[in-house]
């Protein structure tokens, strides 16, 4: 059975996640297998592994947990362009499904969405940066809704209802806010690429620090039933993968300096960090 996460639990978890993802530094790695899993194991020793606790969450013990972004552009590639022109500023605008998947239920399955939890709710980041420091913008919004919400601005009482747990009474002017944005292109937004990948992530209890690896990393092109699917993004649905990365990527996100014991880890295996972007690498491997 699914543990209930309390209220309390689920505000406090929402209030330090709305921390972690304001300005922040943050950096990433590229490594391999025994390095990933060198870092994990002093990591898993100092932070507690991060879950998501809101409507949803999901708590059976043994799942793999999986991501699915899907990366936005103009036909013209404005984004992708910019960030190549403006290397220590641009934005970026994307969205993620989150789904576990359950691989002790395999045996008792009859139809292969029982092994699969997910939320049918993409989670659109308008992310920033500026030299060392990001930060970015975080709404939910049903899959259904997304093409009219960039298409004409649609706001429905759903996705208000979606952004108040986190925004409050500002819910509406946060929606309008990155719509206005969206609608600023010369171009119309579009899916341009998509990264699966599977993640594991700790974080400490203020919300100083968060440690995600990510491995597995596919690219592929948008599918045809990208917005009218009833099914979570699976790396198994979305056809076949235009390109992979083999190492994993480790992603440091902090407010003020590392802690000393990440630190010395990271020098024992001889790992440094280095500019690597997700967006870059699948848009690429789409377009050639």
């Amino acid at each position: 059975m699914m543990e209930a996460v309390s209220p309390v639990e689920q505000e406090i978890g929402e209030e330090i996640d709305a921390r972690m993802t304001a300005e922040r530094r943050e950096e990433k790695f590229l490594m391999t297998a025994e390095q990933a899993r060198a870092i994990a194991a002093e990591v898993n020793r100092r932070l507690v592994m991060h879950r998501h606790r809101g409507d949803g969450a999901n708590t059976l013990p043994g799942a793999h947990h999986f991501v699915t972004t899907i990366y936005f552009d103009t036909p013209s590639r404005a984004l992708f362009r910019a960030a190549h022109t403006s290397v220590d500023s641009h934005i970026k605008l994307r969205a993620k499904e989150y789904y576990d998947l359950h691989p002790e239920l395999t045996e008792t399955a009859t139809d292969a969405r029982q092994l699969v939890r997910f939320q049918p709710i993409l989670w659109l980041e308008l992310k920033h940066r500026e030299g060392e420091n990001s930060g970015k913008r975080r709404i939910g919004i049903p899959k259904r809704d997304v093409p009219a919400f960039f298409a004409d601005a649609t706001i429905t009482p759903e996705m208000v209802k979606i952004q108040e747990q986190t925004y409050g009474r500002d819910a509406r002017v946060v929606l309008a806010a990155v719509a206005e944005l969206c609608a600023s292109c010369a171009e119309p937004m579009r899916a341009d690429c998509l990264v699966s990948y599977r993640r594991i992530a700790w974080q400490d209890p203020a919300g100083e620090l968060r440690v995600t690896i990510d491995n597995g990393l596919a690219f592929y092109a948008p599918p045809d039933d990208l917005w009218i699917r009833d099914w979570a993004l699976l790396r198994s649905t979305l056809g076949p993968a235009v390109g992979t990365e083999p190492r994993r990527v480790l992603e440091l996100k902090s407010h003020g300096a590392l802690p000393a014991w990440l630190l010395d880890v990271l020098r024992a295996e001889q790992v440094e960090p280095l500019a690597y972007s997700k967006f870059d690498a699948a848009s690429s491997a789409v377009h050639g």
